[in-house]
């Protein structure tokens, strides 16, 4: 007969408190292309199974602490602490498996679209999806060492979704602080440069346009210091606005979407798919992040 303590394990196994949920996909939290210092939930992206999202908390302080010193060295030593904020790696690594639910329409907050695509790629075949993938797990690795609590809408890159209203519903049910869309651009060979996609009001996002656009303008000036030029083709000095895209109608949550180069243009591909940008690109977001939440970020 089992001991006490098996009988235990058991029993919590049984009732689902231990261990995680199964999914569709090989779970890959997006950290592990770097150090990790917290434990993503995960979340099935594939068609057939609940889509949704987790959040992540980051890592306990460290040592003892004396009382009157707990909350200057919290801001020190973890400058998000308590902070929630949104991170939406574009797309998926075998969206292109199922056009059928693809191409399912949603309602992005004015009209239908696609349920969402398989992105873009550079003219040697690097993904867009990979991209993503790869600069939201810098992403939410630096923010988990700050000690924010990180939210995803997608916890591998071998699944397919969610679609992109799923995607903003994830966010905004977190209550993010603030949020990020993270994705490249598939322009013309001859086009250059970054952008920052603002919202426009379209009555669920009307309290967090102003705010949005702020926190935009920070973004952009953070990320010219990646190496990486301000677009020459996409708004104006970094900045445009889009009314047709679920992410930014949808949001409840100040937030933007950044297309961080555009993969056809030859110098841009060779940045965006290098890690050290990809680094870069991470460290830039979170200082803007901080930056617009009052928070001195060490990056």
């Amino acid at each position: 007969m089992p001991s006490a303590p098996v009988l235990l394990v058991a029993t919590l196994l049984t009732a689902g408190l231990l261990g995680g949920c199964t999914t569709h996909e090989t779970t890959e939290p997006p950290a592990s292309r770097s150090a990790t210092t917290g434990t993503a939930a995960t979340s099935p992206d594939s068609p057939g199974s609940a889509r949704s999202g987790g959040v992540s908390s980051g890592p306990a302080p460290s040592g003892p602490v004396s009382p009157g010193a707990a909350s200057s060295d919290r801001r020190t030593t973890r400058p998000l602490a308590g902070v929630r904020i949104g991170i939406d790696p574009g797309h998926n690594g075998r969206n292109y498996t199922d056009p059928g639910y693809l191409s399912t329409q949603v309602w992005n907050g004015r009209t239908s679209e696609d349920c969402n695509t398989t992105g873009t790629e550079t003219d040697d075949g690097y993904p867009e999806a990979d991209f993503t993938w790869a600069v939201a797990g810098y992403l939410a690795a630096d923010l988990r060492r700050a000690g924010a609590h990180v939210v995803l809408t997608r916890h591998s890159n071998t699944g397919v979704g969610p679609c992109v209203d799923r995607r903003a519903e994830i966010i905004n049910d977190a209550h993010a602080d603030v949020a990020i869309d993270i994705h490249a651009d598939g322009a013309s060979a001859s086009a250059r440069g970054f952008a920052i996609l603002q919202p426009v009001a379209s009555g669920i996002n009307d309290a967090v346009i102003g705010r949005s656009h702020r926190y935009a303008r920070i973004l952009r000036d953070e990320f010219a210091k990646t190496g990486m030029p301000v677009s020459d083709y996409l708004g104006s000095d970094g900045l445009t606005t889009r009314d047709d895209l679920a992410g930014l109608n949808l949001t409840s949550v100040p937030q933007v979407l950044i297309e961080c180069g555009n993969m056809r243009n030859a110098q841009d591909a060779a940045l965006l798919r290098a890690p050290a940008f990809q680094r870069r690109a991470a460290t830039r977001i979170a200082t803007a992040m901080a930056t617009f939440l009052g928070r001195r970020y060490p990056g």
